[in-house]
């Protein structure tokens, strides 16, 4: 009978059009980062060299039309001339171009001339992107200092964070759990309630009734989860293939702990290695934890849109009242409360100062919470009485 359940569900959400139509978004949004955004998205102090080449000319002519003019003596109130910037502005140009082009990553790195961009585009960008680069800017020192040292292959995507690893990682420390679980949501949303409009066929079915909840909601998470390893998977492929896969032991951004009390906590870095292993836990309690909450408001709500709705509002209940300074909330710390740990990649890496363990010990009660209301539902309302 269980394999019965199994094969129904995974047809039916294979079969659901409004699965198939996010399935091919999902597909299509890799495709255009991947193939558009990435390669059109400039890394932090990354250089156009086109635009270099441009600048290169002006001070060229500015330079020379003032050594042809006579006016290469500082003035008095500067103690330096326009013919003296151009021609330095100029020299270190024309080192920094012949690095790029050259290939050389190392050289480049240890250049500390970069071309003053007036353009704040970028910046204006963070604001509404999924992927965390404003959070790994303060890192850039560490990770420099492991480039020029044990890096090997280095290559410029990797220091731009475009190789699969890293973007991966900027999507974990981003608003990408947020995102996954929403994906999980709705393509879940229905799986239970869809017995309602079946219901002669269901009426007697020789399985208990919170057994019968349950296959049917992990064969719901596991075509989710089967979706989402051959949607990462087909990422770091096509990334890997046009920027580079990554090493492990690339370094991500870490707050370290404070020497002492009167010391803020110091810039480290973990191994992106160690940031993904960590991050499976967190990743795999939270979706089956949703899950098993569609399942409670399936019950009780019995209405697969509102269902959808209630579920959304707990996903993002947190962005009401969490603020950077939240310690407490109703006099209890923020650490007790399992809504805290949506965003697992701050929690892994410090940024939110919650212990990692703790995390998992209070997602693990609470799915026995989430599971005994569950149970509790199953009893209180029969199968008879919900599919009629």
């Amino acid at each position: 009978m269980i394999k019965q359940i199994i094969s129904e569900t995974f047809t039916y959400m294979w079969r659901n059009k409004k699965n198939r139509l996010v399935m091919v978004l999902c597909l299509g949004a890799v495709l255009l980062h991947s193939l558009v955004l990435l390669p059109n998205r400039p890394g932090h102090d990354e250089v156009d060299i086109t635009k270099l080449e441009r600048q290169m000319e002006a001070n060229k002519q500015t330079f020379e039309d003032q050594l042809e003019k006579g006016l290469t003596v500082p003035t008095f109130f500067t103690g330096t001339s326009a013919y003296e910037v151009a021609r330095n502005e100029y020299v270190n140009q024309r080192e920094l171009l012949t690095t790029l082009k050259n290939g050389d990553v190392r050289r480049y790195l240890e250049t500390p001339y970069r071309p003053l961009d007036d353009e704040n585009e970028d910046e204006q960008e963070e604001a509404f992107s999924i992927q965390g680069y404003d959070k790994e800017w303060y890192f850039l020192n560490q990770k420099t200092e492991y480039y020029l040292t044990k890096a090997e292959p280095l290559t410029f995507h990797m220091v731009h964070e475009r190789t699969s690893l890293q973007q991966l990682h900027l999507f974990m420390i981003g608003k990408g759990p947020y995102v996954l679980l929403l994906i999980l949501l709705f393509m879940i949303s229905d799986v239970i309630t869809k017995d309602r409009a079946l219901r002669t066929q269901k009426a007697g079915v020789p399985i208990n009734w919170f057994g019968y909840l349950l296959a049917q909601s992990l064969t719901a998470l596991g075509f989710v989860t089967l979706f989402f390893t051959a949607l990462f998977s087909i990422f770091i492929l096509l990334n890997g293939l046009l920027y580079g896969f990554g090493s492990f032991a690339m370094p991500v951004g870490m707050i370290g702990e404070a020497g002492t009390t009167y010391l803020a906590p110091t810039l480290t870095t973990m191994e992106i290695g160690a940031f993904l292993l960590k991050s499976v836990p967190y990743l795999v309690l939270l979706m089956y934890g949703f899950t098993r909450l569609n399942t409670l408001f399936s019950l009780i709500i019995k209405h697969d849109i509102v269902t959808f709705i209630v579920s959304v509002f707990i996903l993002l209940f947190p962005q009401l009242y969490y603020s950077a300074g939240t310690e407490k909330l109703l006099g209890v710390p923020m650490s007790f409360y399992p809504q805290s740990y949506y965003a697992f990649g701050d929690v892994i890496t410090h940024r939110l100062a919650f212990p990692y363990d703790r995390g998992l010990l209070v997602l693990v009660m609470t799915l026995v919470i989430i599971e005994i209301l569950n149970y509790t539902a199953t009893k209180l309302i029969k199968r008879q009485a919900y599919v009629r």
